[in-house]
């Protein structure tokens, strides 16, 4: 039973198949939500359940929830869609269906793949090579030197697959794009939660900008499993003023700037003096709106060299579970403390629930280092 969307918006929704999970009936408050066969509106009687009725309660794995999700949660939903939608043929059956919403395969059918050897490739033939995910969004967030990035990824004999879920994508398709990426890099959003679908221990980057960067995905991370690092650019070369995007947003939130405060702001210094003048208190966020939404660049240089050395601890990360990655500082960057410690080191953890002692002195890689 789907009881409430933050942001209802209906005409933008990807029918999605929920029969991995059930092969009842999906309830929906709206019937602009009534988009494929399974899902229904709720009878004007009361409704009895054969069984139970499970909801997901207080469990989360950010800081601001009672308990935890087990990471055991995390791979059995993992391992559900892909052996109900992907393994031992399932997937070739899903494809072939019709889809009503074509929009369910386009990230699929919109998909680059780079080879180091430029041979052509599909989404389902194997290389040898280490796999690189680059996620691209087009509605904010942009990364505007992408290809630079693929170049000088697939001139390291990596493959790149270049992405986007703008386009659309349902679950199985998303499932499909990732399970084999060994590393997911992206500007910060909803993308690099998908990280979930790639194998145990493989890595996600998330690209911010220059003066925003949040942690809102170590937390997942470090309760699901995977090896998640914030890469921010200090560098002026890595800002770049999205004009349109703060109109539209200052307009939206009633804030009236005058042209010479918003060059200040779109300036190459943070801008202080203007966040204290229009976002002053509990307005400090319709800044950091801009600043999360805005495009970007990535230093293409250094983000590659932190990609060879994170593939060069492959056999590292093998060796190791994921607690022990992170006891030595290897499975999340500079933002990871307070993560580490709900979702790893502290009782009631994703881990087991068991708590740990982190040794003093472990250090996290950052970026900036």
């Amino acid at each position: 039973m789907r009881v409430h969307i933050l942001v209802h918006q209906p005409s933008q929704t990807i029918p999605q198949d929920i029969s991995f999970l059930t092969d009842g009936k999906e309830i929906v408050f709206n019937y602009e939500d009534l988009l494929t066969e399974t899902q229904v509106m709720p009878p004007n009687v009361p409704i009895c359940f054969a069984n139970s009725v499970v909801g997901a309660g207080n469990r989360c794995s950010l800081n601001y929830c009672e308990k935890n999700i087990p990471t055991e949660h995390y791979e059995q939903f993992r391992n559900d869609i892909l052996k109900h939608f992907i393994h031992n043929g399932q997937w070739e059956k899903y494809i072939q269906k019709k889809h009503v919403d074509q929009r369910e395969l386009a990230c699929i059918n919109s998909t680059k793949i780079y080879t180091p050897d430029n041979s052509d490739i599909n989404i389902d033939n194997k290389t040898n090579t280490p796999i690189i995910g680059v996620l691209q969004r087009y509605h904010n967030r942009y990364i505007l030197n992408a290809e630079e990035l693929i170049n000088a990824l697939v001139k390291q004999k990596y493959t790149v697959k270049f992405f986007n879920f703008d386009v659309g994508c349902s679950l199985p398709t998303t499932a499909k794009l990732l399970e084999d990426v060994d590393i997911l890099i992206g500007s910060h959003g909803n993308g690099m939660g998908d990280g979930i679908f790639m194998a145990p221990k493989t890595t996600v980057i998330s690209i911010d900008t220059r003066f925003y960067s949040e942690p809102w995905f170590t937390y997942i991370h470090t309760a699901s499993g995977r090896r998640f690092y914030n890469f921010q650019c200090e560098s002026g070369d890595c800002q770049v003023a999205d004009f349109e995007l703060a109109k539209q947003l200052f307009e939206r939130y009633g804030v009236d700037m005058t042209y010479h405060d918003l060059l200040e702001y779109m300036g190459p210094k943070y801008p202080s003096r203007i966040i204290d003048k229009y976002f002053a208190g509990d307005g400090r966020f319709y800044s950091d709106y801009y600043e999360k939404d805005a495009i970007r660049r990535v230093e293409v240089e250094k983000l590659v060299r932190f990609v060879n050395e994170i593939l060069e601890e492959l056999p590292l990360v093998k060796n190791k579970s994921f607690v022990e990655l992170c006891e030595i500082g290897k499975c999340c960057g500079p933002w990871c403390n307070e993560a580490l410690e709900r979702n790893v080191f502290k009782k009631g953890n994703a881990w087991g629930g068991e708590e740990r002692t982190l040794s003093a002195g472990v250090i996290n890689w950052k970026a900036a280092t």
